[in-house]
């Protein structure tokens, strides 16, 4: 008998449920030997980071007015000197030219977006985590035909915080966003800007954005997307490791504080990240999660981040001597810790990635300049957080679960125009989302709102010695959440607080940011009525 994690890298789960008994496989260890940027080598981090700043590619833009913004198919050069087919979003303002803008805005303030799709294929823009009217939200069935163009029209009303915007055309987000179309949404706050001055930050020099994203390349440097049944069923994982879309990317830093906004921008990969000096960890402090700034600093060695989840870190670089380096890791893991023995079975082709989930590697070098250590002071308080009262509220099971070929939610896949449940406005709900043990780890993102996470249930062991908050929560669980990693065998206890005062019935979208999952239908419509 084989541990069904160890079939994880060639077998989906339902056909596990489907097919019954046959022929064990053994996954070979895929070797990097000849492969160019090779994450696990230390000695191939030589590429310099790309770091946002003015127009051009991701360049920063501050919203002042009304937006064009197109997604057109361009030729991008994610590989050095190896341009390959790129999706992009391009606008102008103020005759600057910007691709995939990191659109940063106050809050409060008012984005009005002309989308002008110029692909051979539909497409809409989700604005994730932000709160917009459910017409804003870039709902599936909002999807925009070739040479049309869709107007978004809504109030920032989040909280300063790392937000982005993606894709998010049914069977098509997962293709559209892995090939380009994606990129940051910044919201600023009066938290922000005192944290800002307290620690001496500016954006592109010691705050700085990073989008953490694994990718798959031809021989002639394109990008790669070719998932087989195996790797649609299981999420499409690559071998390349980009920090913003560099390669093998190193930063030089001083002996100070830096800000980083990570983004784990991957179809599929979980990261446990990491900072490490050699073999010694390095302490980092966590600052804010999906929905802006904690209530507190939080110090810690390690913290995973899911498809979909953001982490707001403060590190400290003066931790290393000048010369010395330190690697952002993923630590290994185990995907499927939690499950119990399973019988063999025919697989369905294995993963082209040469980087197993749950693998260790190296995501970007810091290498320590001269200068003296740059001593900053740590502001005891961040953020102002109010707890949802949970005395009085609908509790609602949210139940992931697996059935032939299909990932579920409360026994359904995704259909457009199903409504699975309403929700009442104004209304507080703590939803129960629980996983089978024979399943996937499941990214689960809620559309419309913000929620709170108050327990973990069941977590595996590598998760459960991370808990340091009450009831089994962790430090990506602190804050404010839309996206939330749900562990096989685990039951995670949200709480939601549905106010609103859009008018009219709203519909909204629950799934899972496994992009593959998410194409596949593990998504559900719910409404908000009243």
């Amino acid at each position: 008998m084989l541990k069904r994690r160890e079939l994880f890298h060639f077998l989906g789960a339902a056909t596990l449920m489907a097919s019954g008994v046959g022929q064990a496989k053994t996954v070979a260890v895929k070797s990097f030997r000849h492969y160019p940027f090779d994450p696990v080598a230390a000695e191939s981090f030589l590429q310099k980071l790309f770091i946002p700043v003015g127009s051009g590619p991701f360049g920063v833009l501050d919203v002042a007015g009304p937006l064009t913004m197109r997604a057109t198919a361009a030729s991008f050069p994610l590989l050095p000197g190896k341009p390959s087919p790129f999706l992009l979003y391009q606008t102008e303002q103020s005759g600057k030219a910007y691709q995939n803008p990191i659109l940063r805005m106050e809050n409060g303030a008012n984005l009005k977006v002309t989308l002008r799709n110029e692909l051979v294929e539909p497409t809409i823009i989700h604005w994730h985590g932000l709160m917009t009217p459910a017409k804003m939200d870039g709902h599936p069935a909002s999807t925009i035909a070739p040479g049309q163009s869709f107007e978004y029209d809504f109030k920032v009303r989040n909280r300063g915080g790392t937000y982005w915007y993606h894709t998010h055309a049914h069977n098509l987000t997962a293709k559209q966003a892995y090939n380009g179309l994606a990129s940051f949404f910044l919201v600023e706050d009066e938290d922000q800007r005192r944290l800002a001055q307290s620690v001496d930050l500016k954006l592109g020099e010691t705050d700085l954005p990073l989008v953490i994203q694994d990718k798959q390349f031809d021989g002639e440097g394109k990008l790669r997307y070719q998932p087989n049944g195996q790797e649609a069923m299981m999420g499409w994982l690559g071998d390349i490791v980009l920090s913003n879309l560099t390669p093998n990317a190193y930063q030089t830093v001083a002996p100070r504080t830096y800000r980083l906004r990570i983004l784990n921008g991957s179809n599929a990969r979980i990261y446990r990240l990491a900072f490490l000096k050699g073999k010694e960890r390095l302490s980092y402090t966590v600052i804010g999660t999906d929905g802006g700034l904690i209530e507190r600093p939080q110090t810690t060695t390690e913290a995973f981040v899911a498809p979909g989840e953001r982490l707001d870190i403060l590190f400290d670089a003066g931790q290393a001597k000048a010369g010395e380096s330190v690697f952002l890791k993923s630590l290994p893991f185990d995907p499927m810790e939690n499950e119990g023995d399973a019988g063999s079975m025919p697989g369905m082709g294995e993963s082209t990635s040469r980087l197993d989930m749950g693998a260790e590697f190296n995501i970007l070098k810091l290498v320590v300049g001269d200068g003296a250590r740059v001593e900053l002071k740590m502001p005891a308080e961040l953020s102002q957080i109010t707890p949802i009262p949970l005395a009085g509220a609908t509790k609602r099971n949210i139940k992931l679960s697996l059935q032939g070929m299909n990932f579920l939610i409360n026994g359904r896949t995704f259909k457009m125009d199903e409504i699975a449940f309403d929700v009442k406005r104004g209304s507080r709900e703590v939803w129960s989302i629980s996983n089978p043990k024979l399943g996937m780890p499941h990214p689960i993102h809620l559309h419309g709102f913000s929620f709170q996470v108050i327990e973990r249930l069941n977590s595996p062991k590598q998760i459960a010695g991370l808990a340091k908050f009450g009831k089994g929560r962790t430090v990506s669980d602190l804050g404010w959440k839309d996206t939330v990693l749900v562990w096989p065998g685990e039951t995670v206890r949200v709480a939601i607080d549905f106010s609103h005062d859009f008018p009219g019935d709203q519909t909204y979208m629950v799934h899972c940011h496994n992009l593959e999952h998410e194409d596949a239908g593990m998504m559900i419509n719910y409404r908000v009525v009243g």
